[in-house]
Parts: C-alpha cells; sequence; structure tokens
C-alpha cells in the first residue's frame, strides 16, 4: 500500500483526484446558477446537483485517473517488478483500488464538510458521504477492471465510455429489466427518491434502497474477482 500511495503522488492522480472532485462540487453549483437560473442556491439543491453530476458525468471525469494509475504499469513494463516483490494480480489491483478508494473519500468527505460548513447544515452529511462513495467505488472498480484487460489507457477510457453509454440506453429502455447495472442512473427509480429525501428531513434512504446499493457493490466486486482469475496470463503478458 505504501509504494502505491507513494506512485499515487509521484504520478500526480492525487492531484489530479483533488482537482476532478473540486471540479465536480463547481460544476454542481454553476448548473444551478448558470443553466437552471436559481437565485438562491439551498444546501439540499448544491448537494443534489453535485450529485447529479457525479453519477451523470462521473465515469467521464475519472475514468482518465482510474484507467492512468493501472495502465501505466503495462506502459512501464512493471509487471514483473511486481511479480519480484511477490504480488499477485489481486494484490496488484486491490491495492490500486484501496489508494484510488481513499484518497477519493477523503476528497468527498472534505468537499461535503467544507459545503455542510458553508451552511451550517449537516442534516444529510452521512447519507451524501454514503451515497458518493458508492458512485466512485462503483466507477474504480467498473473503469479498474476494463483498464486490467486492456494494454493501453486510450483503449480503457474508451471501452469505459462505452460501458456507460450502454448501460444508460438499457435503463432507458426498461428499468425495471436493466436498472440493477446502473442503480445511480437518472432513468433509474432510486434517483427520484434520493432527490425527495435530501428535500425532507429524512435523514437516510429506506433499507431496501441501502441493501441495493450494498448488493450492486458486491456484485460488482465479484465479477471482478472472477474476471481477475481468469486473466492472470494476461496481466503478465501486457506488462513485460
Amino acid at each position: 500500500m505504501k509504494l502505491e500511495f507513494k506512485k499515487s503522488i509521484s504520478n500526480k492522480v492525487f492531484i489530479i483526484l483533488g482537482s476532478m472532485f473540486a471540479f465536480l462540487f463547481l460544476l454542481g453549483y454553476f448548473l444551478l446558477v448558470g443553466i437552471d437560473k436559481v437565485s438562491h442556491v439551498t444546501p439540499e439543491m448544491f448537494f443534489f446537483s453535485s450529485y447529479t453530476v457525479a453519477t451523470q458525468f462521473g465515469l467521464m471525469l475519472f475514468s482518465f485517473v482510474i484507467a492512468f494509475f493501472i495502465n501505466r504499469e503495462y506502459s512501464n513494463k512493471n509487471i514483473l517488478f511486481y511479480k519480484l516483490i511477490g504480488e499477485n494480480i489481486y494484490t496488484f489491483f486491490y491495492k490500486k483500488i484501496a489508494v484510488l478508494f481513499l484518497e477519493s473519500f477523503a476528497f468527498i468527505a472534505l468537499g461535503l464538510l467544507i459545503i455542510s460548513l458553508m451552511y451550517h447544515d449537516f442534516s444529510h452529511f452521512t447519507l451524501l458521504l454514503f451515497l458518493f462513495s458508492a458512485v466512485i467505488l462503483q466507477y474504480i472498480f467498473i473503469i479498474g477492471t476494463i483498464s486490467m484487460l486492456c494494454p493501453n489507457i486510450l483503449i480503457s477510457i474508451g471501452v469505459s465510455i462505452v460501458y456507460w453509454m450502454t448501460s444508460v440506453i438499457l435503463v432507458a429502455v426498461s428499468n425495471k429489466v436493466f436498472g440493477f447495472i446502473a442503480p445511480f442512473e437518472a432513468g433509474n427509480t432510486m434517483y427520484p427518491r434520493i432527490e425527495r429525501v435530501l428535500q425532507s428531513d429524512n435523514m437516510t434512504l429506506g433499507n431496501n434502497d441501502i441493501l441495493y446499493i450494498i448488493l450492486y457493490l458486491v456484485s460488482i466486486m465479484i465479477i471482478n474477482a472472477i474476471i481477475l482469475r481468469f486473466s492472470k496470463t494476461r496481466w503478465i503478458k501486457m506488462g513485460i
């Protein structure tokens, strides 16, 4: 883990992540002021607009930095080095995922804290921290898994965007049939429920929605583990 944190700092991944989250929250605000022409932005509106940016544009925002953190090891032919220090495909991937998520979690918490302090409103802080973290975690796993299978960053980003567009189209076709593949998508049933919760005095989502999110994330992790299981040889070949 220490090696990956050092690489994150030396490769400017930490700085890029911080910049992306700052842009995410700023875009959430300016969409309200510039496009929706809202004269008085409430904290609920600010948070939900930022959440919308994260769910609708997050994959495009974060695809580069996630793919870069993994694919750079292929382009630099570093996989043999990882093998020599006792790493395997699982430890290689999950340490990188852990670093990306921990850094993202810190920036999310910082952003929510600053906004909450600005409005003196912490009523939905825990819920928002959970939702933003869940959204980003799915991106890290999905883009990270795709990057493990692709030889360079451009292909990884391209495949990730195709995946995102396909999931949006499928949810638009039928959220009952395909809703599980993109639960945070605006066309899905959970999206308006989150908006209603943020506009109310309720502090959290219903238990069914929380369980749904957890099951979705666990499913992604299981699929990822299966893909890694059958990609050991490919991982070595692409990185030496």
